[in-house]
Order: C-alpha cells, then structure tokens, then sequence
C-alpha cells in the first residue's frame, strides 16, 4: 500500500509590530527615545553654564588676589618709608660729617656750639611784637606766634628774626651770610648756598647785616650755632663756593628736621 505523504505542519504567522508612533522609539516604550534626548542636551547646557559661572568666579578671584597683592605691596612701601622718615625724625641731633668738619677747619669756622640764651620752647611773643635778642644771630628764646612760611626758601632780605626764631623751634636751618657789599661772602659762594636752600625742606638762606667779617658765614639751628670767616673766601682759599658747600650740608644734616628742635615736625619740618 502506498504510503500518505505528510504535510508539513503551517506555522502562525508572526504577528507585524505596529509602527513606531510619534514621539515612540522603535521597540521603546512611547516618547523615550526623544525624551532621553532632550534631557540629556539640557543637563549638558545646564554643566557648561555651571561650569563658565566657575571660570568666572575663579577668574574674579584671581583679578582680586592681584588687586590685594599689589595694595599690600604698596602699602608696605609707602609704611617703610614713613617708619624711616619718623625715626630720622626722632633722632638728633645727628653727627656732622666728616668731609664737612675738616672742610670747617680748613676755612677757619669755630665748632658748633650752644648758645644757650633760652633754650626753652613755646616762649611766644604778641604777634608782629618786636624783640632785642642779646646773642645774635639768635638761636632761641622768645619769638612771633607764628613761624616764617615754608617759602620763599632763599631771602633778598632778612626776614623778621622773632619767626625764624620760630621756624628754628620747628627744625629749620638758617644760613646767614654777611653781604659782599658790607665786605662779606662773594656772590659765588652766596649762589652755591642758595642752591643747598632751594634744595632741602626746612633750610632757608638769608642775609644779615649784623654779621662781621668774622662771622661771615653763620650757619643756625635750635639753639646751635656755626660761623667762619670771609678772609679765606677773599683770598680764594678755604671758604670758596665748594668749602662753603660742604659745610652748610654738614650742618643741614646734623641739624635740619631733627628732635634737636623741641617742636620738630611742624612746618616747615
């Protein structure tokens, strides 16, 4: 008997997925796909912009740090020059230089002495008040309320002695000179002087007819006082502009804006 053939069994067919929807991955659950990639681009704009915020701070910090280190610099300068500036201050008299005493010596100047008259401070007179110094040119004692302005720095004429007194009280220097046509400094020398006024703070120069050939060149501060004689000028030795020079800066070092003076510091100082 022939045998039946058999048939071969038909599968089901597999059933076709719909198609992807709008807003649907395909094999995803709906909107997914998308979705994840709209969050995604946001959380990286919302890390860029968190991260240019922290540049920006870092970069303010730094601006600032720079700022607070350059103030600091300069602060620290500008302290270091007044800590100098006031123990200079509050030192003196300090010691005249050498060059300057053996420039003394070689002129013929006396030393430095004190003259003591009235060394005391805050003697005030009335203002505009005339006073007789005993021991001239004076270098304390009684005089004006007020002090000689800080200029003009070098004199045609001799200003009023009560306020220079005054502005010695404060640390001035005064150079007094004997004029050439009253037989004292030559021009060149009275020249050479003025340039040393022009040049310090609290130096001033001044004529005064009072001086003699002696005392020719008569250098004061607070109750000290220096003077050396014309005739080594006249004879071109000693006392020529440089000499004179070199003493009238010793001086002003020793001297000028020092606790010599008992009111130091106030103008012109």
């Amino acid at each position: 008997m022939a045998k039946k053939k058999k048939r071969p069994r038909q599968r089901p067919p597999v059933a076709s997925r719909p198609p992807a929807r709008d807003g649907q991955a395909a094999g995803g659950a709906p909107g997914s796909g998308a979705a994840r990639g709209g969050a995604n681009i946001e959380r990286r704009e919302r890390k860029e912009e968190a991260r240019k915020a922290r540049e920006a701070e870092r970069r303010r910090a730094r601006r600032a740090a720079s700022l607070r280190r350059t103030f600091t610099a300069f602060g620290i300068a500008a302290a270091a020059v007044a800590a100098v500036t006031l123990y200079r201050s509050f030192q003196g008299p300090n010691d005249i230089p050498r060059p300057a005493i053996r420039a003394a010596e070689a002129a013929g100047c006396t030393t430095v002495e004190q003259p003591e008259a009235n060394p005391q401070s805050a003697l005030h007179l009335a203002p505009n008040q005339p006073y007789d110094y005993k021991d001239r040119p004076a270098t304390s004692g009684y005089h004006d309320p007020s002090p000689l302005p800080p200029t003009p720095k070098v004199y045609d004429t001799q200003p009023p002695e009560t306020r220079a007194v005054h502005s010695l009280e404060h640390g001035a220097v005064f150079i007094y000179y004997l004029p050439e046509a009253n037989g004292g400094l030559p021009q060149t020398v009275v020249d050479r002087l003025a340039t040393i006024a022009r040049g310090d703070r609290a130096t001033f120069l001044a004529p005064y007819p009072d001086l003699t050939p002696e005392t020719a060149l008569t250098l004061t501060a607070w109750n000290r006082r220096q003077s050396c004689p014309v005739n080594a000028a006249q004879a071109g030795d000693g006392l020529g502009p440089s000499n004179a020079a070199t003493i009238a800066n010793g001086f002003v070092t020793a001297f000028e804006c020092t606790w010599n003076a008992p009111e130091n510091g106030s103008s012109p100082c």
